[in-house]
C-alpha cells in the first residue's frame, strides 16, 4: 500500500502538489473574503448609526427652528391671541412637515399678583372651568395657555404650570438665563394616561419683553415674558425617524451618559427574545453620544443578525468552487499525464501564463482556460462551453445594459485579424460580480483561415483602486492646498511653475494660465526680482531648502509683503524634481518691525532725555555701556563710556556701589535704595546729594543677568523739604492743641451763657405776661400789638438758648458710651412718643431691618430715628396718608440706615442748606432749622454720613451710614 502511494506520488507529484497549493489558495482566499464581508458589514453598520444620530439631531434642531418661528411671531405681532397661534401652527402643517410632536405652544410668564386677573381673563375667553395648576401660593407661574393642536391628549395640558415641576423648571431657568433652545430631562408628560404610557420630553424657547434677548443676565431674567415649547413623547417621536431606514438596528436612547433602565427614552426592541428562547447575541454593538446644546442623549445601537449582503455567499462560493476547481485541476493534470500532446500544450500554455488564458474558436466558444481563467471567472471549462464566451463573462455592461455581441471588440478580433493590445474592460464572474480588466486578443489562422484567438486577461482591480487612490490623494492634496490660509505654489527642476493654489489666484488676481510657467514674474516686485531669482538658483544648485522675503502685487494693484519658504523634491532615485514653497503675508509684520525700530529709536530718545538718571552698565566687567546727559552732567560730564565703574566712579567705592553690583548679577535681583546719600567729585568741587537709587537686573533667554540698569532721582530738595516739614508739623501741633482748648473755651462759653440767660429771659416773659393782665384795660390796640411781638420775640429768643443748649449737648455727647444696641428696640421707643401724630396722620409704616444691630450710643441713636422720623411725618404732602420705609443693611464697613417718605420733597437747590443750622425749607410747620444739623454732627462725629435723595412733590429718602466698630471682649 505504501509503496502504490509513493508510485503514485512520483507519477503525478505534480498534480498532487498543484492540488494541495489550489486547495490552500482557495481556503486563503475563503477566509480572506469572510473577514472582508464581516468588515464590511462593520462598516455598514458603523455608518449607519452615525445616521441615525445625525438624524436625530437633525430632526431636533429643525425643531428648534419651528420654536425660533413661533418665538418671531411674538415679535411681529406683539400680543399672540389665541386664534392667531392657531393660524400660524396650523399654516406650518406640523403633523406633516414636523412628524412625532405632541404639539407647539406657549407658557405666559404669571407674577402671584397677576394670577387672578390672568385666570379670569382665560375665562373671559369662553373657557369657564380654567384654573392653573397644580395649586398654591408660588413666587411665579407658567400656566399653557397656547397648545396646538388643542385636542385630545393636549387638553390635559391647558392651565398646567411647568415651573412648578423640578426637571421641567431647571431647563426653563437655563433657556431664560442663556437665551437659547434648551431640551428637558427625561419627564412624564402631562398628556399622558393610563394606556401606552411613554417617557417624554420638551424643548423650550424664552420670548423677552422688546423681542429681543437682553444683554445682561439680570435683564433677561426681569423682562422674560414666558416660553415657547414643544412637549414629545419619545417613542412617538423617534420612531417617526428611525421606523424606515434603520429597521435593520435595535436602538435605545438614554437621556444623560448613565445607561441605566431609569434614564431610558427609547427603545425600537425589535429583536424580541421568544419566550422558549435566550435572548439573541448582538453581531455588533456600538453606543454614541448626542450633544444637543447644553444637554446630552446616549444612544446605544445594536444589531443581531448581519445584513443581507451580495458578498454575503460569495466566500462559501469561493471554497465550494475553489475546492472543485481545485480537483478538476488536479483531474486535468491526471489526465494530462496520461495524454501527452494535450498535457504539453495545456503545460505549455499554463507555465507560460502570467494571467488568464482564454482560447475561443471561430463560433465565440471558449475552447480552454488556464486555472488562473477559472479562478479569475469562476467557471470551469465545462460551464463556460455552454454558451459563446460572449454570452457567459461580458454580456452586460455594470450599469445594467445589454452588450451586444457586434460592439465586443475581443469577439471581433478574430473576423477582422486585429490585434488587441491593452483593452480595459469590464468581465463578470459567475457569481454575477463584476471586476475590471487588460486584455490582449490574438488571432490565430490555420491556412489562411480564422480558426481561433488566444485571450489574455489580468485582473486590474487593485490598478484601478491605487489610481483611484492616487487620483483621491492629488485631489486632497489640492483641496488642502485651496483651503490652506497660505499661497501655495510647485515648480519644476527648471524653474518653471507647475502648480498654484487657489489663495495665490486670489491674492494676484490671474488666471491659472497666467500664473503657471512664469507668471510669478509679473506678480513680484520690480527691484525684488533679481534678489529671489538669485536664492532660488543658489538654493537650486545645492539641492537645499530656502526662504526670502519680498514683495507681491495684490489683484488690487498694491504690493505686499510676503515670506516664502520652498523645501526640494525628489523622485525614489533622488533625482530634483522641483520645489514646493508656502507664501504667507508678512506685511503686518514688517511694518510691525518698522515700528518697533522707531520705538527703540524713541526709546533711546526718551532714554537720553529722561529726566532721570539712568546707566547701562555692563554684568561681565562693570563696565558703562550707555550714560545719559544727567549721569555725565553729575560727573563733571567726564567720559564715562568704555570704563569701569571703580575707575570711573571712585567716590560711588565709598557707599559699596560695585559691591551692590555684584550682588544684583549674582543673585539676579534688583537693588532698591532709598534717600541714599552720595557725594559726587564735580570739577574739583565735592557736591553731596540724595538719592532714590534701583539697579534693575536685565536677563537673556537663558535667565542671565547680562546688563544692570541704573536708574537714579535725586530727592535732595524732598529730604530737606521733610526736615522743614517736620518742623512745621510739631508747630501745628502745638497751634492744634490750643484750637482744642478754645473750642473747648467756646462751648462752655455757649453752655453757660445759654443757662445764664435762661433766668433773665424767663423773668422777661414773667414781667410781660404780667404787663399785657394788668394794662389790659389801659392800652389801645397798638399797644397790645407791641406786647405781642415783645411776647414772640423773648418765646423766639428762649428758643434759640434752648437749641443752642442742644447743639452743646450734641458735641458733648459724640463721645458718649457706646453699646451693642438692637434697632427694633429703639425704633419701638421711638414709634411709641410719635404714636398720637402718626395716628392722626394716618401713618403707614413698612420695616425691613436686616441688619438687626449697631454699635452706637442709645441717645444719639435715638434722637436720629426720632428726627427723620416725626419729620417724615411732619412734611408729608396735604391729602395724602404718610407712607414712610424703614429699613437697614449690612454695607460693608458701614451699616446703612434708610428712612423713605412720600412726602413734600426737596427741591435740588435747596438740598445743600437743609444741614445748615437754623435753615429750613417748608415754613408752614413749626420747627427751629437745627435737627437735622444736629443729627449730622452725630453721625459725622462717629465716623459715618448722611446722604439725601429728594425730588419736590415725590419725596425724600435719607441714607444714614454708622460706622461699624470692632466687638471689645472684656475679660
Amino acid at each position: 500500500m505504501v509503496i502504490r502511494i509513493r508510485q503514485f506520488l512520483q507519477n503525478y507529484f505534480s498534480a498532487t502538489i498543484t492540488l494541495l497549493f489550489c486547495l490552500f489558495v482557495t481556503l486563503f482566499v475563503f477566509y480572506t473574503l469572510k473577514n472582508k464581508t464581516k468588515e464590511n458589514n462593520q462598516k455598514t453598520f458603523l455608518n449607519k448609526t452615525i445616521q441615525a444620530r445625525e438624524a436625530l439631531n437633525r430632526w431636533v434642531i429643525n425643531y428648534f427652528q419651528v420654536l425660533k418661528g413661533g418665538k418671531a411671531l411674538f415679535a411681529a405681532s406683539g400680543k399672540v391671541t389665541r386664534q392667531e397661534w392657531k393660524n400660524y401652527i396650523g399654516a406650518l402643517e406640523v403633523t406633516k412637515n414636523y412628524p412625532g410632536i405632541q404639539g407647539i405652544g406657549f407658557a405666559q410668564v404669571i407674577h402671584p399678583a397677576q394670577l387672578s386677573k390672568h385666570i379670569q381673563e382665560v375665562k373671559n375667553l369662553g373657557f369657564p372651568e380654567y384654573r392653573v395648576s397644580p395649586e398654591g401660593l408660588r413666587s411665579l407661574y407658567t400656566p399653557i395657555v397656547f397648545i396646538e393642536p388643542f385636542s385630545g391628549r393636549n387638553l390635559r395640558a391647558f392651565g398646567f404650570d411647568m415651573f412648578s415641576e423640578p426637571v421641567r423648571r431647571l431647563a426653563m431657568e437655563k433657556a431664560r438665563d442663556s437665551g437659547k433652545p434648551t431640551l428637558t430631562s427625561k419627564v412624564r408628560l402631562v398628556q399622558e394616561t393610563q394606556e401606552d404610557r411613554q417617557p417624554g420630553f420638551l424643548l423650550y424657547l424664552p420670548v423677552y419683553q422688546q423681542h429681543i434677548t437682553p444683554a445682561t443676565l439680570a435683564e433677561r431674567r426681569q423682562l422674560l415674558t414666558g416660553f415657547v415649547y414643544s412637549p414629545f413623547r419619545a417613542k412617538d417621536f423617534m420612531t417617526t425617524i428611525f421606523n424606515h431606514n434603520f429597521n435593520d438596528l435595535n436602538i435605545e436612547v438614554y437621556d444623560g451618559i448613565v445607561l441605566t433602565p431609569e434614564n431610558l427614552l427609547y427603545d425600537s426592541n425589535i429583536f424580541k427574545p421568544n419566550k422558549n428562547s435566550h435572548a439573541p447575541v448582538p453581531v455588533f454593538t456600538r453606543v454614541l453620544p448626542l450633544q444637543i446644546e447644553d444637554h446630552t442623549w446616549t444612544l446605544k445601537f445594536t444589531q443581531i443578525v448581519e445584513p443581507p449582503s451580495s458578498d454575503k455567499n460569495l466566500p462559501d462560493l469561493i471554497l465550494a468552487g475553489g475546492g472543485i476547481i481545485s480537483f478538476l485541476i488536479f483531474l486535468a493534470m491526471y489526465l494530462v499525464a496520461n495524454t501527452r500532446r494535450f498535457n504539453q500544450l495545456k503545460q505549455t500554455i499554463t507555465d507560460n501564463a502570467t494571467a488568464a488564458l482564454f482560447m475561443m474558436d471561430a463560433n465565440g466558444y471558449c475552447t480552454f482556460m488556464n486555472p488562473a481563467a477559472e479562478a479569475m471567472v469562476g467557471y470551469t471549462l465545462e460551464e463556460i462551453q455552454q454558451k459563446p464566451l460572449h454570452d457567459m463573462i461580458h454580456h452586460t455592461r455594470p450599469d445594467g445594459s445589454p452588450y451586444p455581441l457586434h460592439e465586443c471588440p475581443i469577439d471581433r478580433a478574430l473576423p477582422t485579424n486585429n490585434n488587441m493590445r491593452a483593452h480595459e474592460d469590464v468581465f463578470i464572474r459567475k457569481d454575477g460580480t463584476f471586476f475590471p480588466v487588460s486584455c490582449a486578443a490574438s488571432p490565430i489562422y490555420e491556412h489562411g483561415v480564422p480558426v481561433s484567438t488566444v485571450i489574455e486577461v489580468r485582473n486590474i482591480t487593485d490598478e484601478q483602486e491605487s489610481r483611484i487612490a492616487l487620483e483621491e490623494s492629488e485631489a486632497r492634496f489640492r483641496n488642502m492646498a485651496d483651503s490652506a490660509p497660505v499661497l501655495i505654489w510647485m515648480s519644476s527642476n527648471e524653474g518653471k511653475i507647475t502648480y498654484v493654489n487657489k489663495q495665490w489666484l486670489e491674492f494676484t488676481g490671474q488666471t491659472l494660465a497666467e500664473a503657471l510657467d512664469h507668471g510669478w514674474d509679473k506678480a513680484v516686485h520690480p527691484e525684488d526680482k533679481e534678489k529671489v531669482k538669485a536664492i532660488y538658483n543658489n538654493a537650486r544648485n545645492k539641492k537645499v531648502s530656502y526662504q526670502v522675503d519680498y514683495r507681491i502685487r495684490r489683484h488690487t494693484g498694491t504690493y505686499r509683503w510676503v515670506a516664502s519658504t520652498a523645501t526640494p523634491r525628489f523622485d525614489n532615485k533622488g533625482q530634483l524634481l522641483g520645489y514646493i514653497g508656502s507664501i504667507s503675508d508678512i506685511t503686518e509684520r514688517k511694518e510691525a518691525e518698522k515700528r518697533l525700530k522707531e520705538n527703540a529709536d524713541l526709546l533711546h530718545q526718551i532714554f537720553l532725555e529722561v529726566p532721570a538718571i539712568v546707566a547701562l552698565i555692563r554684568a561681565t566687567d562693570q563696565v558703562y555701556m550707555l550714560a545719559n546727559p544727567m549721569f555725565s552732567k553729575l560727573h563733571g560730564n567726564r567720559p564715562l563710556l568704555g570704563r569701569n565703574i571703580r575707575e570711573a566712579n571712585p567716590a560711588l567705592n565709598r557707599v559699596g556701589f560695585a559691591e551692590h553690583i555684584n550682588k544684583v548679577v549674582t543673585t539676579g535681583k534688583p537693588f532698591v535704595g532709598k534717600e541714599l546719600p552720595i557725594t559726587f567729585e564735580n570739577e574739583g568741587r565735592t557736591q553731596t546729594g540724595y538719592f532714590n537709587l534701583v539697579l534693575q537686573p536685565l536677563t537673556t533667554s537663558r535667565n542671565q543677568v547680562a546688563v544692570v540698569l541704573l536708574f537714579a532721582v535725586e530727592v535732595t530738595e524732598l529730604v530737606e523739604s521733610r526736615k522743614k516739614l517736620l518742623t512745621t508739623n510739631e508747630e501745628l501741633q502745638q497751634t492744634n492743641a490750643e484750637l482744642r482748648r478754645i473750642n473747648t473755651d467756646l462751648d462752655n462759653f455757649v453752655y453757660t451763657a445759654s443757662h445764664d440767660l435762661k433766668a433773665p429771659i424767663a423773668n422777661l416773659e414773667g414781667l410781660t405776661t404780667d404787663l399785657k393782665y394788668t394794662l389790659r384795660d389801659q392800652i389801645g390796640d397798638d399797644e397790645k400789638l407791641l406786647l405781642t411781638l415783645i411776647a414772640d420775640s423773648i418765646l423766639k429768643l428762649k428758643r434759640t438758648i434752648v437749641d443752642l443748649t442742644e447743639i452743646t449737648k450734641a458735641q458733648k455727647e459724640a463721645s458718649a458710651p457706646k453699646e451693642y444696641l438692637n434697632f427694633a428696640e429703639v425704633l419701638d421707643d421711638v414709634i411709641a412718643d410719635l404714636q398720637p401724630i402718626l395716628d392722626k396722620a394716618n401713618t403707614k409704616l413698612h420695616i425691613s431691618l436686616e441688619a438687626p444691630d449697631v454699635f452706637y450710643a442709645r441717645k444719639n441713636l435715638r434722637s436720629i430715628l426720632y428726627n427723620l422720623l416725626s419729620n417724615a411725618v411732619k412734611y408729608c404732602s396735604p391729602g395724602k396718608a404718610p407712607n414712610i420705609r424703614i429699613s437697614t443693611v449690612d454695607a460693608g464697613d458701614f451699616i446703612l440706615l434708610t428712612v423713605a417718605d412720600n412726602g413734600l420733597g426737596i427741591r435740588s437747590d435747596q438740598q445743600s442748606k437743609l444741614f445748615n443750622m437754623f435753615k429750613r425749607v417748608h415754613t408752614h410747620v413749626e420747627g427751629s432749622g437745627i435737627g437735622l444739623y444736629i443729627m449730622k454732627r452725630i453721625v459725622e462725629n462717629n465716623g459715618g454720613r448722611i446722604e439725601l435723595i429728594s425730588k419736590e412733590g415725590e419725596g425724600s429718602t435719607f441714607h444714614v451710614y454708622f460706622q461699624k466698630e470692632k466687638q471689645v471682649i472684656q475679660g
